[in-house]
């Protein structure tokens, strides 16, 4: 299965798009995502320093582990935001 995610602030920037491509099993959860993003996009590892420590929302809520993603979700990168 292929998911889109979502890229804000520094991640769309790094990557030169709002979101990237991955590609996992047939019925993958939150970390299958994150393992992906971490393998597949190196450009990402600074906001995903490792598959474990990643934050993702699907269909606008934060989740973790194995929480499934669906055919169809809308799924997120959440990094860090600075500011001051």
């Amino acid at each position: 299965m292929e998911v889109a995610v979502l890229l804000f602030g520094a991640a769309a920037t790094r990557e030169k798009s709002d979101r990237v491509t991955v590609v996992v099993g047939t019925e993958p959860t939150v970390q299958d995502v994150l393992t992906a993003l971490h393998e597949q996009h190196p450009d990402l590892r600074f906001a995903l320093p490792s598959a474990e420590t990643g934050r993702l929302a699907v269909n606008r809520s934060f989740v973790r582990g194995e929480h499934p993603i669906r055919e169809g979700d809308e799924v997120a990168l959440i990094t860090l935001v600075g500011g001051g």
